[in-house]
């Protein structure tokens, strides 16, 4: 009698949603959000002088950030991240007996990389504050007869395969068995 295996793949991609599938769907645009959010937190950082560009929640426990662009940038994020987690979920489900998602979050949110006197530091920050990119941890489990080697390496090629037309940019950051 065979005996199956249970191994669980942990993977963290980071997704772009495309702006007609955000805009077919929804009253704002992700890219006129971003950019009013970028000149809001510009204004923050030429007041009080900071020597960086904080998240969004910074600028929005400083009042610095208009409270119905704020509804409309967390309106757009939840929004991306649903439809992120349902293309998850809808594409992979067949691969995998269960798919846990562990986090889900919103890169606007974070703190940009982008630095006050980098060249090009406004479209950057445009990019970075537009609420179109979602960051998923997932966890993934597989039922086989036998333990398979290079699992991550499948993992990855699966959901590259299976994910990446669904989205403008498509990254598989990380693929570990745990």
């Amino acid at each position: 009698m065979s005996q199956l295996h249970v191994s669980k793949i942990h993977v963290t991609l980071v997704v772009k949603v495309p702006h007609e599938l955000l805009e077919r769907h929804l009253p704002s645009s992700a890219d006129v959000v971003g950019e009013a959010l970028t000149e809001q937190i510009l204004a923050l950082v030429k007041k009080d002088r900071l020597g960086y560009f904080p998240a969004v929640d910074f600028a929005s426990k400083q009042g610095a950030i208009d409270e119905d662009l704020l509804e409309a940038a967390e309106t757009i994020g939840w929004f991306a991240a649903k439809l992120v987690r349902e293309e998850v979920q809808k594409k992979l489900r067949p691969f995998f007996s269960t798919i846990s998602f562990q986090s889900v979050q919103n890169l606007a949110y974070s703190m940009p990389s982008v630095r006050p006197n980098q060249i090009n530091a406004y479209p950057l920050l445009v990019e970075h504050y537009t609420p179109n990119k979602v960051k998923l941890d997932v966890i993934c489990s597989v039922l086989k007869k036998q333990q398979l080697e290079g699992l991550s390496n499948w993992a990855k090629q699966l959901f590259k395969r299976n994910l990446e037309d669904s989205f403008d940019d498509f990254e598989v950051a990380q693929a570990i068995v745990i």
